[in-house]
């Protein structure tokens, strides 16, 4: 194990941490990131290793939850995210803490390349043949995405 990953692992652990102890609310962004009829996935190198997931992370201060996705979607795949649109909000207590995600839809035209600290894996899936080990809000939100239907009430 290298000492960043190492590192990713300990600070993930701490923050989930604090946010229980003191139930800190936050706000994040997952992207659904399609390129024709795929849709990009990544496995964290320090959560859920087991798992795909939608891209995403925290909204910065003074940052829209799109900004946030596009930002985080080039940080951790190196994709550009074109014609970005929110898809909907949702409320999770998944972690044991407050969390308001927000799903912004957007297009690439680019290859993914895994960030080396904070991924193991990100490519690409036809939206038709979703992997076993995909997280099941993820899952969700792609297929109302795909379907075109609308936000569902359950994170």
């Amino acid at each position: 194990m290298t000492p960043l990953r190492l590192a990713y692992i300990v600070a993930h652990r701490v923050r989930l941490i604090l946010r229980r102890l003191f139930q800190i609310r936050t706000q994040g962004v997952k992207a659904v990131v399609l390129r024709g009829r795929e849709v990009l996935l990544i496995r964290h190198s320090y959560y859920a290793t087991d798992r795909y997931m939608l891209p995403g992370g925290g909204v910065g201060r003074g940052e829209t939850s799109v900004e946030a996705g596009i930002r985080e979607v080039l940080e951790e795949t190196g994709c550009r995210l074109e014609s970005p649109r929110m898809h909907g909000e949702f409320l999770s207590h998944h972690e044991g803490f407050p969390d308001q995600i927000t799903i912004v839809v957007g297009e690439t035209r680019d290859d993914p390349r895994a960030d080396p600290g904070e991924l193991l894996e990100a490519r690409f899936f036809p939206l038709d043949a979703l992997p076993d080990a995909l997280a099941d809000a993820s899952r969700r939100r792609i297929i109302e995405v795909r379907d075109g239907l609308p936000p569902s009430d359950r994170w």
